[in-house]
């Protein structure tokens, strides 16, 4: 099917992944998106995104990196490389920000619109935040120097909403701040159409922003690339013994190679440590299915803040006393996808989760889920490649029904074979999840809104 040859500007909030700088999701989302749009023929896309660490991103063509003085700062909970919230920022903080973006974006922009002799069809800024501010201020700037002025698309990924939740409810910790500085401002007056990754993503953003035709919202679900995420051919036993531990900065225990020919069944966890991703309930079921199972060990992949990071390893080895759980630490994603094909089953129950980019990753695996029946998996989630357990009270800690819900359904998993039995429907769901096929359907669906 043939799509239109558009021109794209994306200005992302999250970094892009490397060694250097893990990357969550949306950063790991906008690179892929980019690579997508420019690989679609006929087509362009142009972008910023902010670093802590990098200035330049010299692996990839038409991108500019903002180099922040200071951690990214993130909306709610905290990000495998930042613990500086938005709301610990002082005004003259959030407009040095603001002005940074503001000024690398309307040269990238120009740029763009240089290199290619073609006129920007639309802006996309993703999250629902300060990024639709910059974008207001850029077009703006380029209309009063005599350009046409550019459709703006909001990508909304949930997190920004998840702080807006906590504002209107009055949460010390975010005080009324910035829900209202967005309505002051205007700011989704100059926005044509919203983009969001779940049915219960769409209603949130709604439900913050009335006032938004909801004809020009749409839900698009996250694609995943499969020349990364696809079935590897190692055993459990070769896979496993690729990879070493880590652990945490005074902690008096040694990295090790996990000894892979020791197990028969694996559990995998995949996430940053926060709060509501619920590790602590996969450890504390951890302690239940590995009694039960000798030959089954639960690897965690991911990482946080050094309080975090330390918080859970302790949680593990001296509260719970686990010994055949692994923590190996935030993983690049071809490193991933070979931990995705030889666990028996990917665990992942956070409350709420906006979409669960880990969950369609792992099944392009051939590797069933687990999750908590909240949030965008429920989209996507069917007893045809996994389970979701009840999650009424989106209790943060877990509480022990919690607990013995996942431990139940590991031990269905592993009791049934899973692995064999809904493995190939894994693969089949997720063929209508590539990045490609979302990305195209981006351009249509904003073809039809905008009237391009």
């Amino acid at each position: 099917m043939a799509h239109k040859e558009v021109m794209i500007f994306q200005l992302g909030t999250n970094n892009w992944q490397s060694v250097e700088e893990p990357a969550p999701g949306s950063g790991i989302l906008h690179e892929a998106h980019h690579l997508a749009y420019n690989a679609m023929p006929g087509c362009h896309s142009y972008s910023v995104y902010p670093s802590a660490v990098h200035a330049e991103n010299p692996g990839r063509e038409k991108v500019k990196v903002a180099k922040l003085p200071h951690k990214i700062p993130i909306c709610e909970s905290v990000s495998p490389v930042s613990d500086k919230r938005w709301h610990g920022m002082s005004d003259a903080e959030i407009e040095e920000y603001l002005k940074r973006l503001e000024d690398l974006c309307y040269e990238q922009m120009a740029l763009g619109e240089k290199e290619t002799g073609k006129t920007y069809d639309f802006a996309i800024a993703h999250h629902c935040f300060l990024n639709q501010v910059v974008m207001q201020r850029v077009i703006k700037k380029r209309v009063e120097g005599g350009k046409a002025k550019t459709p703006l698309v909001a990508f909304c990924h949930g997190t920004a909403l998840k702080m807006f939740n906590l504002e209107v409810k009055g949460d010390p910790e975010y005080p009324m701040r910035f829900k209202k500085m967005m309505e002051e401002l205007k700011v989704f007056d100059d926005v044509q159409a919203v983009v969001t990754i779940s049915e219960d993503n769409k209603k949130m953003f709604l439900h913050h922003f009335p006032n938004f035709e909801p004809a020009n919202v749409f839900v698009s679900m996250n694609g995943y690339n499969p020349l990364v995420f696809y079935k590897h051919p190692d055993t459990l036993q070769e896979g496993l013994s690729k990879f070493t531990t880590k652990t945490y900065e005074g902690s008096g225990t040694e990295c090790q190679t996990i000894p892979g020919d020791k197990y028969k069944k694996m559990v995998l966890f995949v996430g940053k440590f926060a709060d509501w991703k619920r590790l602590d309930m996969v450890l504390k079921a951890a302690k239940l299915y590995e009694a039960k199972y000798p030959d089954c060990c639960t690897v965690i992949a991911g990482t946080g803040q050094p309080g975090d990071v330390k918080y859970y390893h302790e949680m593990a080895f001296k509260e719970l006393g686990l010994e055949k759980t692994y923590f190996v630490g935030a993983q690049m994603q071809p490193e991933l996808a070979r931990l995705c094909s030889v666990a028996d089953v990917g665990v992942f129950p956070s409350k709420a989760e906006p979409f669960g980019m880990v969950f369609i990753e792992c099944m392009a695996c051939g590797t069933p889920v687990i999750g908590a029946n909240s949030g965008g998996p429920r989209d996507f989630v069917s007893e045809d490649v996994g389970f979701l357990i009840p999650d009424d009270e989106l209790s943060v800690p877990s509480t022990d029904k919690l607990v013995n819900d996942l431990f139940s359904a590991v031990c269905k998993a592993l009791d049934e074979d899973w692995k064999t039995t809904k493995g190939p429907n894994c693969h089949k769901l997720t063929e209508r999840f590539s990045m490609n096929e979302q990305c195209a359907g981006i351009v249509d669906k904003l073809s039809d809104i905008l009237k391009l």
